[in-house]
């Protein structure tokens, strides 16, 4: 979620009125669960990090990117040892013109960078060291490293609002800056990359052909290529630090990727048999910031270049672009292709994008094949680079796996009472993409619209997968009707649909959604009290018969109570270590025990903050008011305000029902644990 300023005089308005938001809502009210600390992750560091240079050792120039070489604006980068060393790139040769005005240090030679090589921070008492980088990624004017214990650091070249220039960041993400860092899910990944939208590149095109000045800040989002290759998890320096926000890969899905590469919020992915796509999408451009963005379902033309900063004010375009097909690379002779990739930002605008496949031309020469993001042709580049045997793609045709699409029945409830037309939802994707809405009548009769959910923003950090998980995704959703969509359908019906739907048709985020595994609720913010409630069968579908505490049955710390390790009659033992066994569950439950007061105390931390953090949005709201000021579109209060009491109402509500259920559920663990910790203990005695 960037941050985007439009011209210097509204620069230092925007500023202040951003200064008041942090003050009123975020400072006195920003809390999120306590994240667990980085830690040794199964499978990373890497076993071998060799096969990545494949640029060679200490190279005259770095023309793919890999885990441990990279590049940006300014400089070639690699790691070495666990050190950071870096060179300027050659400013006359390199694949495209500097930015103007910018600041560069000059090591003509490799040399280590920032003098250590590695992150670090005197400014800042807290900033958290470590002794050894293993993986890097760059784009625009930024570097991101990784450290051998799974967190980012990041360093930027260029100053703005948001950041020093030429300073090591240990910490990311808003509302609350925090460390950003894998877990045992984004661990074992394919790939991940760094890509930054800001000046560089100066504007984005959406998909009426509009163009949206970038302002004079950024977006910088991190994108990692999950194991299994369909997967696409993503963090920006304007959301909570954590990766619980993904893309699902093309083909609704099913697409299997063995690499990624990322350049100006542009991910560029390839299979094991050579098939590519792209895809431009950060949070802001797929539509999920409406407060800090105007969008529109409705096509329009705008008279403003991309060069003009008030062209950002205009709305954007949505839905934004699907994945595009890039063409095959033709392979004759002794060619081949392998799985590293680069795209690389080289100019303004959509199409200001070099795509680089690494291999062999048709003489068994290495280079790369490379042409722009919307060209047709390939062409190879002859340069020195050396591939492992694991890095060729061999097969004749790429795998796919299971499309994330479900389906969805039920039907629209007024409390107790259901309606009788029966709606389906037959391609619901829980990652994103628009979907159908079914609606049959006692007929027979059948009408198909179309719902767009795109994600709401949240001001909590989460470190596990909604809408997957114990925890529901939370979704805004646009209903479009298609033009003829009520064609055919018999009068009765049809004019039942016009009066229940035309009115809200293209009308931006009217419908709330609130989805996971098994259950849809939807429902129109002007009628919350009707909800369109659908199931995928496997659990009731009776509307009235639910209860929040059902997202809670895989609950983690239910199945750690229910563990061998916790419950000592589940596990079996021998007589001869009987006593000591039991001695030891009684000290795991005790831990337990203690995690359980901890979590307990920052569940409710958090609920106080969202207390806290919505009061402070309704008070600004409301002197924005009164004082008119929601009427100023430059700077964007306006936009700031249309979305955000409803934003931050959501988010309460949500926080409110799921901590209030884990929080019971949490304290009748405590009774239990204390109530088996008495009595195993009274056992053990018996023992002794």
């Amino acid at each position: 979620m960037g941050y985007q300023i439009f011209c210097p005089f509204t620069e230092a308005l925007l500023n202040i009125f951003w200064q008041i938001v942090t003050v009123c809502v975020v400072l006195n009210a920003c809390a999120s669960v306590k994240a667990a600390a980085p830690r040794q992750l199964d499978g990373f560091p890497r076993a071998s990090y060799r096969g990545e240079d494949i640029n060679g050792d200490f190279p005259e120039a770095i023309s793919i990117k890999t885990r441990t070489q990279t590049f940006n604006t300014y400089h070639y980068f690699l790691v070495k040892d666990g050190l950071i060393w870096y060179k300027l790139r050659d400013p006359i040769n390199g694949p495209f013109p500097l930015v103007e005005g910018m600041h560069l240090t000059e090591p003509k030679e490799w040399t280590l960078f920032q003098e250590t090589g590695l992150p670090h921070n005197t400014q800042r008492v807290r900033f958290v060291n470590t002794d050894a980088v293993v993986e890097i990624s760059a784009d625009a004017d930024e570097l991101v490293a990784l450290s051998e214990d799974g967190s980012f650091y990041r360093f930027c070249f260029d100053q703005n609002i948001a950041h020093e220039s030429n300073i090591w960041l240990d910490k990311q993400g808003w509302p609350q800056a925090e460390q950003l860092f894998l877990d045992e899910r984004t661990a074992k990944n394919r790939a991940w990359a760094l890509g930054k939208r800001n000046d560089h590149v100066l504007y984005y095109e959406d998909t009426f052909g509009n163009q949206h000045h970038n302002g004079t800040m950024e977006i910088a989002t991190t994108y990692i290529l999950l194991e299994d290759g369909q997967e696409i998890c993503y963090s920006d320096t304007g959301l909570p630090s954590d990766f619980s926000r993904n893309y699902g890969c093309p083909e609704r899905g099913a697409f299997k990727a063995v690499s990624l590469s990322a350049s100006a919020s542009t991910m560029f992915l390839i299979n094991e048999a050579g098939e590519m796509y792209t895809r431009m999408a950060d949070f802001d451009i797929v539509g999920c910031d409406p407060m800090l963005f105007e969008y529109t379902y409705v096509p329009y033309t705008s008279s403003l270049p991309g060069t003009n900063y008030f062209s950002n004010l205009n709305a954007w375009a949505l839905p934004s672009e699907d994945w595009r097909v890039q063409p095959r690379i033709e392979l004759k002779g002794k060619a081949a292709l392998t799985r590293h990739i680069t795209i690389l930002q080289n100019g303004y605008g959509n199409s200001a994008r070099e795509l680089r496949v690494a291999g062999y031309n048709e003489h068994g020469e290495t280079g790369y094949w490379t042409k722009g993001i919307f060209d047709d042709t390939w062409t190879f580049n002859v340069v020195p680079l050396y591939f492992s045997e694991d890095a060729l793609l061999k097969a004749e045709e790429g795998e796919r796996g299971a499309s994330y699409d479900s389906r969805f029945g039920g039907f629209y409830w007024n409390g107790a009472e259901k309606e009788a037309w029966y709606y389906e939802i037959p391609n619901f994707n829980i990652m994103e993409g628009s979907c159908d809405l079914v609606i049959k009548n006692n007929n027979g009769e059948t009408c198909t619209l179309t719902l767009h959910p795109l994600e709401l923003w949240t001001h909590l950090k989460r470190d596990y997968m909604p809408g997957r998980s114990e925890y529901p995704k939370i979704f805004f959703v646009t209903l479009e009707i298609e033009a003829h969509a009520f064609a055919g359908l018999s009068e009765d019906f049809a004019t039942k649909l016009q009066t229940r739907y035309a009115h809200n048709d293209k009308k931006i985020f009217q419908y709330i959604m609130e989805a996971s595994q098994h259950r849809i609720f939807l429902w129109d913010s002007n009628n919350p009290a009707s909800v369109l409630f659908l199931t995928d069968g496997t659990v009731s579908d009776y509307f009235p018969a639910f209860r929040p505490e059902d997202f809670f049955k895989n609950c983690e710390e239910l199945i750690q109570y229910n563990s061998t390790e916790l419950d000592f009659f589940a596990a079996e033992h021998t007589n001869s270590t009987y006593a000591q066994e039991l001695s030891k569950t009684i000290a795991l439950n005790k831990i337990f025990l203690k995690t359980l007061k901890e979590q307990i105390s920052q569940l409710k931390a958090v609920k106080k903050a969202t207390d806290k953090w919505t009061a402070g949005y309704k008070a600004l709201d409301f002197l924005s008011r009164i004082t008119l000021l929601n009427n100023v579109k430059v700077p964007k209060i306006k936009t700031i305000t249309q979305f955000g009491d409803r934003i931050v109402s959501i988010n309460k509500s949500y926080t409110d029902t799921l901590l209030n259920a884990r929080i019971t559920l949490d304290t009748i663990l405590i009774e239990l644990v204390q109530l088996r910790i008495k009595n195993y203990t009274a056992l053990e005695k018996r023992f002794n």
